[in-house]
């Protein structure tokens, strides 16, 4: 009987050994890798396109914070256009009073030009019955 044992045991082990010969062969060819190569100046455009993410996404979290709000008090209305409601209502939005300074350099880019001789617009949002509110986390202007 114990040499019936050993005999399985045997026989269990050359067949492992058997099912584990492929395995080692497969490992001594090379694995495929299809990766693109990337040059400098593939590189170089590479880097761009992440600083410009980069600072769309930090724009996006500033214009975030400049709109966000809690109450009602915390909200203004600004000139977004430098000429106000000179060009209608698009000339003004509603913003976090604290948030004045951040809004203004980010309008500060605006253009040079000569603003409209007409009356400023008294619809909507420039309307002297419009006033800032907040209304879900973000300051907007009703009127």
């Amino acid at each position: 009987m114990n040499k019936k044992i050993k005999n399985l045991i045997f026989l269990i082990c050359a067949g492992g050994i058997l099912f584990l010969i492929p395995i080692f062969y497969a490992k001594d060819r090379p694995i495929e890798v299809n990766m693109p190569i990337l040059d400098t100046t593939n590189m170089a455009v590479h880097e761009v396109v992440q600083q410009q993410t980069a600072q769309a996404e930090a724009h996006k979290r500033l214009v975030s914070r400049i709109y966000r709000c809690q109450q009602d008090d915390d909200c203004i209305i600004v000139d977004k256009d430098p000429c106000g409601c000179l060009v209608g209502p698009k000339g003004v939005t509603a913003i976090n009073a604290e948030q004045t300074e951040a809004f203004d350099r980010t309008v500060a880019s605006s253009s040079m030009r000569a603003c409209p001789d007409t009356a400023p617009s008294t619809e909507r949002e420039c309307s002297p019955s419009a006033y800032a509110v907040c209304r879900a986390g973000a300051c907007k202007i009703e009127y």
